[in-house]
């Protein structure tokens, strides 16, 4: 049987990639938008109506995030060190 991906694992993959695409010298909103254009290319309409309600709905929480930023690398989960990202 498939397990399926808890939306923990599915929030620290997101912010992994977006943590490598900084490493290439984009700054985080960069990041956030080479993603967004990649998926919103690749989803059916219904599922950009969806994420608009996401984004409405969840945009303030991770606007007044602050992340945490390490240098070293650990097994640690990635999170915002003030706003759960448990909701999606």
């Amino acid at each position: 049987m498939k397990e399926e991906l808890s939306s923990d694992i599915i929030v620290d993959v997101i912010e992994a990639t977006i943590r490598v695409l900084i490493g290439t010298g984009l700054t985080r909103d960069d990041a956030l938008q080479v993603m967004l254009s990649q998926i919103a290319a690749q989803v059916s309409p219904d599922v950009m109506k969806i994420a608009t309600q996401l984004n409405e709905k969840y945009y303030q929480d991770f606007e007044k995030a602050m992340w945490c930023v390490d240098e070293v690398k650990t097994d640690e989960p990635v999170k915002s060190a003030e706003f759960a990202l448990g909701p999606l």
